[in-house]
């Protein structure tokens, strides 16, 4: 339960920087009047917040196999929704990639202001393609045999999938 909850506020912090994007959108289109000092600031702290969530991912999904309250099941569920969340990562970093480049191109006088929060938004981006989550058994892994479909013996030749 501990790692489930943990990701509930991973899922929601990472939700919450995703919402900023409406909140910053119209100051770097240049639709509202933007303070290139401010806007910089915003930009910085989203992407702090992106770059911890993605660190607190990592370790969540590093200790899902040290965590023995949890079955197979569960892992596979969790880290599911640990990718769903590193995905949304990277997309929230594109996106905030994607506003200050428009933001240092309408304003080219302010670009070096933003131009920190633009490579800290590529580094997590980046960082999001280097995560990766196992699926299913290892390379070579021995599988347990399947189960046996509940017929006599006398009717091995007929096809479960018949009945």
């Amino acid at each position: 339960m501990s790692a489930e909850l943990t990701l509930l506020f991973l899922e929601k912090r990472v939700e919450a920087a995703r919402l900023c994007a409406s909140i910053t959108e119209p100051f770097a289109t240049g639709s509202e009047p933007a303070d290139g000092d401010s806007l910089a600031a915003d930009f910085m702290q989203i992407a702090s917040e992106l770059e911890g969530s993605l660190a607190a991912l990592k370790k969540l999904d590093g200790g899902l196999e040290k965590d023995r309250t949890l079955e197979a099941g569960d892992i596979r569920h969790v880290r599911g929704r640990i990718g769903t969340a590193v995905g949304e990562v990277a997309r929230a970093a594109q996106d905030f990639a994607a506003q200050v480049r428009f933001f240092e191109a309408m304003n080219p006088n302010d670009a070096a202001k933003t131009k920190p929060a633009l490579d800290k938004f590529d580094e997590v981006e980046k960082a999001t393609r280097d995560f990766t989550i196992p699926e299913g058994p290892e390379e070579g892994a021995e599988l347990a045999p399947a189960d046996d479909t509940g017929l006599a013996p006398e009717h091995d030749d007929v096809d479960p999938m018949l009945m």
